[in-house]
């Protein structure tokens, strides 16, 4: 502690203030020596930029001790003690108690980390590093404060307070000089800085200091008229307010005004107003209740809205208030259109009063193109090589008709690989063709900007047909075949590409070399696409082929197809076949009998075989001869009968196959 006295020329206290004085003194003078501050902690940590903020600040911290020896004042602690927070004073500082100060934070500090250090009256000081932080409010947007103001031509507006917000609304001090520009439509309008000496602008530029959240200006105007203010700063979105000047009359009638001059785009929102004016055609004074307003456009795709923000409604009714004599609107459009009519009616709800209504035309044109829309012209089914009608239509993203010219590629999926046309033109957005496909699928058309991939369109999926029959397609017959045993023919009936018809055909057989009734079947019956035919073929022929011929009902003979060629072998031996003996013999004279071994079906066999040859009636041993070894296929053989009998026939015999003579002949003696 330190002590303070007083001093004085002379001691004015009674002798036992003066011993009690000295006995004080000589105790501060014999007590220990202050005790550095120490700073433990600081609460809040935090402020937003802008903001002053009470601190409690903890740790130990001894105050000074003063004693007034010229008075009966008892003796006090007074707070010598000093606070700064980074390189700025707080002010406020109190001391509390030995463990706690307090303090306000500068609403200068900017953003960031500060150190807090606490200095005694002896300059003993204690530093907390980073213990309070500034936040930055983030400046969020710009606003004008006030509602749209009013004035007579040539005098000045009501205050117009423009302040920078944070993102909850609040009043946002910037952290950093910025300047804030407003500016006018009118090029008779002026700008003044509100409590600031300097002459009128044209356009006003204020640079704010660090912590000022805004400003306040006046506007001035010779034009009658709503004029429109707009504010910006850096990077925040430019803000607009509406002053009206002129004679403010009573209201008359409403128009429409920011009305484009050029034709809107489908899709796209344009800026139009609606103003309140007077018998002069100036802005008028608004009725305490406001005007009652109807909104409406003869578009079924168009839509009217306050605010980019809300949905676009074909109709609005609202109230334009007091403070209101311009009201901005939003109008989109989905159709283009050579004329679209909006319309206005309004009615003073002081005086319920109809006042003068006012309608204007719009040009709608499509917007840029988006996609194309492939369309098929016929209801008939789609078939391969038939060409087929197609329109092609460049759309905007709303489908409107664009005025698009030029190229467009063509293709389908899935792919066919011979479809035509590949590219056309277009002209003010539409072409037709004709397309052909080869290919049997379901399809979809696909059109593409040779220039923009993105913009393409899809047709509708097509079920594409095969065309009528034009060729027949014959399976190959593997040779060699086995007379009487069948094999499997395939036939289709195919388009010009190569597709299997769905037109009914009816076909014809026939094998060359070989009779129509050794053929089986010689017709197919009728079919659509193909068919599987089980084919037999009795005769044996050294090389034969199939030709098929037939058609349609339309024409009946359009069809050929030629199998290749192939060899009918006979097949396995059935029995034997021994030719009459027409005339009577003679006993011991030699005669020829022709022997064949046949299959089924009389075809002569290939087989070797070993014969027993007999007459019926007649000893073995005076037939001869009475044996054949290798025999094949057919043979005259020299036969002796040696016994004379009115009737026998000649016998042959082959392990169980069998042959003999239809007939029967004589066999006279000498």
């Amino acid at each position: 502690m330190r002590s303070r006295l007083v001093d004085g020329s002379s001691l004015p206290y009674p002798p036992g203030m003066l011993r009690l004085t000295v006995l004080l003194a000589c105790a501060l003078s014999c007590a220990p020596i202050q005790d550095t501050p120490r700073l433990d902690r600081v609460s809040p940590n935090s402020a937003l930029y802008g903001s002053p903020e009470h601190l409690l600040l903890n740790g130990s911290f001894a105050p000074d001790l003063a004693v007034d020896l010229g008075s009966d004042t008892p003796p006090s602690l007074e707070n010598r003690f000093e606070v700064r927070i980074g390189s700025e004073r707080a002010y406020g500082v109190r001391f509390l108690s030995r463990d706690s100060l307090e303090a306000v934070a500068p609403t200068t500090l900017p953003p960031g980390r500060h150190d807090i250090t606490v200095t005694d009256a002896q300059g003993h000081s204690s530093t907390l590093p980073g213990a309070f932080e500034v936040i930055d409010r983030d400046v969020h947007r710009l606003v004008f404060v006030t509602s749209m103001r009013s004035a007579h031509p040539g005098e000045w507006s009501e205050p117009i307070r423009i302040e920078l917000r944070d993102p909850s609304g609040q009043p946002a001090p910037t952290s950093t000089p910025r300047t804030v520009r407003v500016t006018s439509d009118s090029s008779t309008g002026r700008f003044a800085w509100l409590g600031h000496e300097q002459e009128a602008q044209a356009a006003l530029e204020v640079t704010l200091a660090p912590g000022e959240s805004g400003l306040d200006i006046e506007y001035q105007d010779s034009t009658p008229g709503y004029h429109t203010l707009e504010s910006s700063s850096r990077e925040l979105p430019p803000i607009t307010q509406t002053v009206a000047v002129g004679r403010l009359g009573p209201p008359t009638a409403v128009r429409f005004t920011w009305v484009p001059s050029s034709p809107l785009v489908a899709g796209e929102p344009v800026a139009i107003a609606l103003e309140v004016l007077d018998s002069s055609g100036g802005p008028a004074s608004m009725p305490a209740t406001g005007i009652q307003l109807e909104l409406s456009t003869n578009s079924p795709a168009g839509g009217l809205a306050v605010s980019g923000s809300e949905p676009y409604h074909p109709a609005l009714s609202l109230i334009l208030q007091a403070s209101q004599g311009r009201l901005p609107l939003l109008y989109r459009d989905m159709r283009s259109a050579t004329q679209v009519r909006l319309s206005a009616r309004a009615i003073n709800r002081d005086t319920l009063t109809a006042l003068e209504s006012d309608e204007i035309s719009l040009v709608v044109e499509p917007g840029p193109t988006r996609r194309f829309e492939v369309l098929r012209a016929g209801t008939r089914p789609l078939q391969v090589g038939i060409p087929e009608r197609f329109l092609v239509q460049a759309l905007d993203a709303f489908g409107n008709l664009t005025p698009y010219t030029g190229p467009v590629l063509l293709d389908t999926v899935p792919t066919d690989p011979d479809f035509s046309p590949g590219r056309i033109e277009l002209a003010e957005g539409e072409a037709s063709f004709y397309a052909e496909f080869t290919r049997v699928q379901t399809v979809s058309v696909v059109a593409t900007d040779p220039n923009a991939a993105t913009v393409s369109g899809t047709s509708d999926a097509l079920l594409v047909r095969p065309g009528p029959p034009d060729h027949l397609a014959v399976s190959a017959v593997p040779g060699p075949q086995v007379a009487g045993t069948s094999f499997e023919l395939t036939l289709e009936a195919l388009d010009r590409f190569g597709n299997r018809s769905d037109m009914p055909v009816s076909l014809r057989l026939s094998a060359s070399g070989v009779p129509d009734s050794a053929l089986s079947p010689t017709t197919s019956g009728t079919f659509t696409g193909a068919l599987t035919l089980p084919v037999t073929i009795t005769a044996a022929v050294e090389e034969t082929h199939l030709e098929i011929t037939g058609g349609n009902s339309e024409a009946p003979d359009a069809l050929h197809a030629t199998t290749g060629g192939f060899e009918v072998r006979p097949g396995t031996t059935q029995r034997f076949v021994v030719e009459d003996t027409p005339e009577a013999k003679t006993v011991g004279v030699p005669f020829r009998v022709r022997i064949r071994a046949v299959d089924t079906y009389g075809n002569t066999t290939r087989d070797v075989h070993d014969l027993m040859l007999g007459a019926e009636g007649v000893h073995a041993h005076l037939f001869t001869p009475s044996d054949f070894a290798g025999f094949q296929g057919q043979a005259d053989v020299a036969i002796t009968i040696s016994q004379a009998i009115s009737s026998t026939r000649v016998t042959v015999l082959s392990g169980t196959t069998r042959g003999q003579q239809a007939g029967t002949f004589a066999v006279n003696a000498l």
